[in-house]
């Protein structure tokens, strides 16, 4: 028996007004006027030519600074092997990373997941192993983790290498707990695991302290590579800008496949970002100031009018239980579409298990206005 078909996210975009588009993951904020005088500047001093795959020693020194200042993590811009490299994005990181490791072999996801994961590990030979959150909390069950880990490491046909830690989550939002992340550091310590970390939202924490990052746990820097991008928090999607950093001999690693797909990320974009990417230290805290007011908005809309809220700790996406009387969220879907030409993205989009279309995500990275005006069309849609 074939599977459904599961809710094609760009295609949803493709159907929704503008100021119905909660859809798509990305910023649609303006970006800060000193970065796009600096993209301006960069461009006009003749900035326009291949760079090598790790980035330009600018944006590396600077990005190592602010990995240190708010992950408390080290790692050199000048370190033989790599220790740090700019990618198309944090997807042109994950992709070399998937190619670099995981050919024939299999990493593990957290139910719901980011499609891309999936995507990216099987168009790199590999598959992706799906583990499911349990409960209205989206929790680990240790045992059963521990087991699925065990039995998947030990089978000959595409066994275990690697556990994918997205967090703070896309879809969900949920961020890893400490006790969470340590349980998944004792599963890779045990069986030798790679950890790939994509921490793309952790400026969007309720709370700075929210957000952990995998590779500052004991015995995990030399095993994690952490995958991250400056497209939602500086609100440049179209740039392609992202960034790796890890343990020189296991991050270098991604510098063949990634210079083979890619070549370099857009040079005069580096340039740009490596002159306010430190410069205003209270940039983040303003940020997630901005968008936890948002949240607070968008949850008391939607919980006037049926929906449940998933208490995450970040504010990009709401992770949102359906009102009661609909069958699923592709039905909820359908008629906001075709009643107000508004959207999210049904939970199956995300799942293998058909219980989460039961949620859907709607992405709140809009102008005040956009957003607020969304909420009343889904409003109106269902009354």
């Amino acid at each position: 028996m074939t599977a459904p078909a599961k809710p094609d996210i760009r295609m949803i975009a493709r159907l929704v007004a503008p100021e119905g588009n909660l859809v798509q993951g990305q910023s649609e904020l303006p970006l800060t006027p000193a970065l796009a005088n600096a993209a301006a500047a960069a461009i006009a001093e003749g900035h326009n030519h291949y760079t090598f795959f790790e980035g330009i020693p600018e944006l590396r020194a600077v990005l190592a600074e602010k990995v240190l200042a708010h992950n408390g993590i080290t790692v050199s811009a000048s370190a033989t092997p790599v220790e740090v490299m700019i990618t198309p994005g944090a997807t042109g990181a994950l992709v070399a990373a998937a190619n670099a490791f995981l050919k024939g072999a299999s990493a593990l996801l957290f139910e719901p997941y980011y499609p891309y994961h999936q995507r990216i590990i099987e168009s790199a030979g590999g598959r992706a192993e799906i583990f499911p959150l349990r409960g209205d909390r989206l929790e680990i069950d240790p045992d059963e983790f521990r087991a699925r880990c065990r039995t998947a490491a030990r089978r000959p046909d595409y066994p275990l290498k690697a556990i994918v830690v997205c967090s703070p989550s896309n879809p969900t939002g949920k961020s890893m707990t400490r006790a969470e992340l340590e349980l998944i550091a004792s599963v890779c310590q045990e069986l030798d695991l790679l950890c790939i970390s994509d921490e793309v939202y952790e400026h969007f924490v309720v709370n700075p302290g929210d957000h952990i990052s995998m590779a500052t746990l004991p015995g995990m820097f030399e095993r994690t590579v952490t995958c991250n991008s400056f497209s939602k928090s500086w609100r440049i999607s179209g740039w392609r800008l992202g960034y790796a950093f890890g343990y020189g001999p296991l991050a270098s690693r991604l510098h063949g496949p990634g210079n083979v797909f890619y070549v370099c990320a857009p040079t005069p974009l580096q340039h740009a970002l490596s002159r306010v990417l430190m410069a205003e230290p209270a940039y983040y805290d303003a940020q997630r100031e901005e968008f936890g007011a948002k949240r607070a908005r968008a949850t008391a809309a939607l919980e006037r009018i049926g929906f449940r809220i998933y208490p995450s700790a970040s504010s990009f996406y709401l992770w949102a239980r359906i009102p009661q009387g609909f069958g699923d969220a592709m039905q909820l879907n359908a008629q906001l579409l075709e009643r107000e030409g508004v959207a999210g993205v049904p939970g199956s989009a995300f799942a293998d298990d058909p219980s989460w279309n039961q949620w859907m995500r709607l992405c709140i990275a809009r102008t005040d206005e956009l957003l607020d005006g969304a909420l009343a069309r889904i409003e109106r849609a269902l009354a």
